[in-house]
């Protein structure tokens, strides 16, 4: 008889078990479904690894769709490297090109010593980039800090 439970309850578990799995497939097909081919992002970067990978993903979205939005906010070390390091200018071109705004918080620039004419034309500068994340929030965009 307890043979027979436990066999009953074995089975039972690997049932749930390989149910929740395939639920877990499914959901994850369906958050990326989610994103919207009109919607709200923004991204707070602060290396250049997440910068390239921040633009690349702006670039996928945007090139699905024109109303997608895209923000990318650069605070820390990335705001030297981007105007010192020749080597992000096809970046910075990319970004331009897709229409992918890139805004620099001027309060980093001024602790590590860069001015705004070291900057593409195209670059954008805000006082301070939490506050300007915080106010993209409020206007409905999708942010995360990287």
């Amino acid at each position: 008889m307890r043979k027979q439970i436990l066999a009953v309850a074995l089975l039972l578990f690997g049932i749930s078990f390989t149910s929740s799995l395939s639920a877990q497939q499914v959901a994850v097909e369906s958050v990326e479904k989610a994103v919207k081919t009109d919607g709200k992002y923004a991204i707070l970067v602060q290396n250049p690894m997440h910068l390239m990978a921040s633009v690349m993903t702006g670039t996928e979205y945007k090139s699905k769709d024109k109303a997608v939005q895209f923000e990318i906010v650069l605070i820390g070390q990335v705001v030297k490297e981007l105007a010192e390091n020749k080597e992000l200018e096809s970046t910075i071109q990319s970004a331009e090109k897709s229409g992918i705004r890139l805004v620099v918080c001027e309060f980093a620039m001024n602790k590590l010593g860069v001015k705004k004419s070291q900057y593409h034309p195209s670059i954008y500068t805000t006082p301070n980039g939490f506050t300007y994340l915080f106010g993209l929030q409020e206007l409905g965009f999708k942010t995360i800090t990287l």
